[in-house]
């Protein structure tokens, strides 16, 4: 990109609907004017054909000369003496069947004095035979088979007294015509497309660029002989021999070719390097992504790289200097103009860059002349028909530069100045980013009531999942309502909703992809969105995040984001008191004990949950204060309520499956004594009934043993899985060793005995099929024990908050070194660095740093020296873990913070003061 723009001197634009060619466009004396002031003369696809002459910088209606409709697409336009025994300019016209030769002629007077101007055509040739069987591409034009050899580059070669045409067909065939009369017509090699096309005067020859992606030059003594030779083989009537060898002779001779590898947009014949003779020139051919240089001999001397897509490029002359430009260099060097795709020209000297400018139009055809009595103007033609003369540099300064009055420094206002900054940068650090006004809001509603639904299965599926199908989960099923607003005037469009869930919840569909958002409705979009609960996993969490993404009309990303939590209904349904448990720990609270039939009264009421259920569900009428939950995986969990005391027993066959049933009952417990709290203090209650809040201490000790064995089961799980991998990686290398041996002896025209190989490959491939099998069940297992192990943390981490008294700060803290994210997919490199590496590395840093036995100071004395990091590695076994978060389970009940500035108390359960002093 270029700092400086093209500046437009002038401009104007066909009709709409109209399209323009790259040869569309041709600049010169057009109406033979004796000034010799050139004109623009352009040509579109729907026949119309236009001469402007610009005389100053703003267009105008008398610079548009001539307007002809001449009825047939205009292909391409060109000058030259195409008139016999008229040493006059002619304006060539390619129509797709024929190209006629005009002459634009003033009438009433020169130039732009004349009362208007006529086109009048001289002669045309209907193209191919009779017309028939060629339609034209483009052509080119000069003095074919003159003696007059002379470069295009160089010093100015005297004016050919005629030029000839080629055109070139759809299918890659040149015809050629002497002026008003028909010469031949030749296809070249192996060329069955059209391309670009030049004419070398230098070495009276054709450059084409050819359907294989090369360049190919033909002298034009040997197109005609060829022709002429085709047509001297059809007269032949000789025998059948003959007509063979000719037929074997047909191929032309090519001076030179070049395997040029990219499409090739135009070619030119010019002179941009240094030469020795003065007659020499240079081929420059400009691909899609590379400009070429190529001398005469088909040697290829130049090739940059130019970085983007071209569109168009044209040759202008250089000037021995600034002060001289009407003066030619001796020298004949030409520089190079090339517009690219991106709307940025760039000037090239020889090999260098000189000049870049921004356009605000992409050309497909450039010329450089003089207008307006300066020379060295760009004009400019895109495919729509804006045509514009521009000009190069930046534009001189509207005034100028005064150097102020001196005066003297007024101190006092430069105070005054500095003290009003001061205060808007601290109001601007101060004040917190407010949020954007046009913005997409996102809004949930969660039934607390399942939806009622027949005994009949449905067509439920996941996206990369299945429907459940455990008796427990079936016909269950939430539809939560998303509601999605833009705040905006506008609308806007293309809006990502994505669905993240836990992994116990299954969602109908992820994403939504919205076309548009309108911000003037009155109504907010409504989404469905169909929860199912998952009999694969144990339940770790209730939030559910929504997510939108979307990008303004300015460009800007942006990322509206809503978290709601589902109700307790998805994850388990009540059963009647189950008395079996494996697994128990006791809550106590400072409050009387609640009845558990109000304080789940939401699971009386679902669909499922007649009133002769429920009386089941309530310890069968006994009257005791009991409930237990069965998780959709089959898995029962008790809640038994202390009769006295506001003590809560949680109980179950499985560890894991106490850790959502004992949340929910914290979160509840809390959500309705704040509530009363809060009745209480709004009527005017007395202070005693509404200082005391709800306090919940868990006395028992902390379950380590068990939640070291989840820890154990994950990590012998991955290290099987490591096992598995390499045994599959060991078998799958005997199998391609296998295979190679076996094909050799299969290609060896005298092959040995294949001595068992056979058996050995079947025996291989079964035990790849097997060792395949082993490792889809392993990553199932792995699963589930990640699954289990997200459970027990969250588990161990909440009996570790109400054991050692930890607040709200202590608590995140400790839970994020302590993570109960289990990740175990592919992507997460779990096989090679998982849970157990992340969390032991965690526990060391834990205790090195604010855990340690020497806490460090603000001085940084104490601290333990730092050592330097490395890559995690997987252990052998899980002993120095356990070891690390025993310690800090230790460590927190002798009253240590993770937080500085705060101190746990623990009253009763803190140990003495005597087994305080040490490890």
């Amino acid at each position: 990109m270029s700092l400086f723009q093209v500046r437009e001197w002038w401009a104007t634009k066909g009709e709409r609907d109209e399209e323009y060619t790259p040869g569309a466009l041709v600049v010169g004396n057009v109406d033979n004017d004796a000034s010799g002031h050139v004109k623009i003369v352009t040509g579109s696809l729907n026949g119309v054909l236009r001469v402007y002459c610009p005389a100053q910088s703003d267009f105008r209606i008398e610079h548009l000369l001539l307007e002809e409709n001449l009825q047939r697409p205009i292909l391409q336009l060109a000058l030259g003496h195409f008139i016999p025994n008229q040493r006059i300019l002619a304006l060539a016209i390619l129509q797709p069947r024929r190209i006629g030769v005009y002459v634009v002629e003033a009438m009433g007077g020169a130039g732009m004095a004349a009362s208007y101007f006529k086109i009048t055509l001289r002669y045309e040739h209907l193209l191919g035979i009779d017309g028939e069987h060629f339609t034209a591409y483009n052509f080119i034009y000069g003095p074919f088979g003159s003696g007059n050899s002379n470069s295009g580059g160089g010093a100015p070669p005297p004016r050919s007294e005629k030029d000839h045409l080629c055109v070139q067909s759809l299918d890659g065939r040149l015809q050629f015509f002497e002026q008003d009369r028909f010469a031949f017509l030749q296809p070249l090699n192996n060329n069955f497309l059209p391309g670009a096309i030049c004419y070398a005067a230098g070495l009276d020859a054709v450059i084409a660029a050819t359907s294989d992606l090369q360049l190919e030059c033909y002298r034009y003594q040997v197109l005609a002989s060829a022709s002429l030779k085709k047509k001297r083989s059809a007269l032949d009537e000789d025998g059948k021999e003959d007509r063979q060898k000719d037929a074997a002779s047909a191929l032309i001779h090519c001076d030179w070719k070049i395997n040029i590898g990219e499409a090739i947009i135009d070619i030119r014949v010019t002179r941009t390097s240094y030469q020795e003779s003065a007659t020499s020139f240079d081929v420059l051919v400009l691909g899609e992504f590379t400009l070429f240089g190529i001398k005469p001999q088909g040697e290829v001397f130049l090739q940059k790289r130019l970085g983007f897509h071209p569109s168009a490029f044209s040759v202008f002359r250089r000037y021995a200097s600034p002060t001289e430009r009407g003066t030619p260099s001796s020298s004949g060097m030409e520089n190079l103009l090339v517009a690219s795709h991106t709307k940025v020209w760039s000037i090239f000297k020889d090999k260098t860059l000189v000049w870049s400018a921004c356009a605000s139009t992409i050309p497909v055809a450039l010329q450089i002349a003089e207008f307006g009595g300066i020379d060295g103007m760009i004009v400019s033609l895109d495919s729509d028909g804006a045509l514009s003369v521009n000009y190069l540099g930046t534009d001189p300064p509207s005034s100028a530069v005064v150097a102020p009055d001196t005066k003297e420094i007024n101190y006092e206002e430069m105070d005054e100045e500095h003290r009003q900054l001061l205060n808007v940068i601290r109001r601007a650090q101060g004040e917190r980013r407010t949020e954007p006004k046009d913005r997409v809001l996102i809004r949930a509603q969660v039934p607390a009531i399942l939806d009622a639904l027949p005994d009949r299965s449905d067509d439920f599926h996941r996206g990369s999942g299945s429907p459940a199908l455990d008796p427990t989960g079936k016909n269950t099923q939430l539809t939560m309502r998303v509601y999605v607003t833009y705040t905006g005037a506008t609308r806007v469009s293309n809006v990502t909703l994505s669905v993240s869930t836990p992994e116990n919840v299954v969602a109908s569909d992820s994403s939504f992809v919205i076309a548009s958002i309108d911000g003037k409705a009155s109504t907010p979009l409504i989404i469905p969105v169909v929860l199912r609960p998952s009999t694969d996993a144990m339940p770790t969490s209730l939030s559910v995040t929504i997510s939108a993404s979307y990008t303004l009309e300015t460009g800007q990303p942006r990322v509206s984001q809503c978290v709601v939590k589902l109700p307790m209904c998805m994850v388990c349904r009540l059963v009647p008191p189950v008395k079996s448990s494996t697994f128990k720990f006791t809550l106590e609270t400072n409050q009387e004990p609640l009845e558990l039939a109000s304080l789940f009264e939401d699971m009386f009421h679902q669909p499922s949950c007649t009133p002769e259920w429920a009386k089941q569900v309530v310890a069968g009428g006994s009257g005791t204060n009991v409930l237990s939950f069965q998780y959709f995986n089959g898995v029962e969990a008790t809640i038994l309520v202390s009769k006295n005391a506001g003590r809560y027993r949680i109980q179950s066959n499985e560890l894991e499956a106490l850790w959502m049933v004992s949340q929910e009952l914290v979160t509840r417990l809390r959500a309705y004594f704040e509530g009363r709290e809060q009745g209480a203090e709004a009527k005017g209650g007395d202070a005693s009934a509404s200082a005391s809040a709800l306090e919940v201490f868990y006395q028992e000790p902390l379950p380590l043993a068990d939640f070291f064995g989840a820890i154990d089961a994950h990590f012998a799980l991955r290290k099987e899985k490591l096992e598995l991998t390499a045994q599959l990686n060991d078998r799958a290398h005997q199998f391609r060793v296998i295979q190679k041996r076996l094909l050799v002896r299969y290609k060896d025209r005298s092959p040995a005995a294949v001595n068992f190989l056979d058996v050995l490959l079947h025996g291989t491939y079964d035990q790849l099929i097997s060792l395949s099998h082993a490792m889809e069940a392993v990553e199932v297992k792995l699963k589930r024990a990640a699954n289990r192990l997200s459970c027990c943390v969250s588990l161990i981490l909440m009996l570790i908050k109400f054991r050692f008294h930890l607040d709200g700060e202590d608590a995140r803290v400790l839970e994020a070194y302590l993570s109960p994210v289990v990740n175990e997919t592919a992507d997460s490199g779990a096989v090679e660095q998982g849970w157990e590496e992340r969390t032991d590395c965690s526990m060391t840093e834990l205790l090195r740093t604010v855990l340690a036995k020497q806490p460090q100071n603000k001085d940084g004395a104490g601290a333990t020296p730092a050592i330097a990091t490395s890559e995690l590695q997987m252990q052998d076994d899980t002993k120095r873990l356990k070891k690390h978060i025993t310690i800090v389970c230790d460590r927190l009940g002798k009253g240590a913070s993770l937080v500085p500035g705060n101190t746990n108390t623990a009253s009763s359960t803190a140990p003495p003061a005597s087994e305080s002093k040490g490890d």
